[in-house]
């Protein structure tokens, strides 16, 4: 490994990470009324097991950091691509979690892409919260999650 590659390699990575996710929170938040939400019989550490294995993963830096009106800061923020459009639009499952006394609450949603469509994400073109409350649904149920209480939809 070269003299770079060796430098590199020592940075505290997690720390800049970290510090680099405050500046962006402090910037890029957005306080949002009640969303429709499910409280599982679960932690966040299970609940993002769960969801890592089912092929989400976190893309905190193109998302903004979320306050629930109802549960506070948003400690998970997952997402998996699900399908392209005849259009050529990527589509994505989006789960938010927050802590709740009773479990942990989550907000799932299905829709597009941020990273092929900022602009059109942000408007909340094609925003379907049925759709992703059925897609978190069926893996809460296929790991044994239980839903203790589920908002109702819009």
């Amino acid at each position: 490994m070269g003299r770079i590659g060796g430098t590199l390699a020592r940075l505290p990575w997690h720390r800049i990470e970290r510090g680099f996710q405050r500046t962006l929170r402090q910037r890029f938040f957005r306080i949002e009324a009640t969303h429709p939400y499910q409280i599982l019989d679960s932690d966040r550490q299970h609940v993002k097991e769960v969801l890592a294995r089912n092929h989400f993963a976190t893309w905190n830096v193109i998302s903004y950091y979320y306050v629930h009106e109802e549960f506070g800061e948003e400690v998970l923020n997952m997402r998996r691509i699900e399908s392209l459009d005849r259009e050529g639009r990527f589509w994505q499952t989006h789960v938010r979690g927050f802590f709740h006394p009773n479990g942990f609450a989550v907000c799932p949603h299905f829709e597009l892409c941020p990273v092929e469509h900022p602009a059109s994400h942000l408007d909340k073109v094609g925003l379907n919260v049925p759709i992703g409350m059925r897609n978190a649904t069926e893996i809460w149920e296929a790991n044994g999650i239980d839903v203790l209480e589920e908002s109702e939809l819009d």
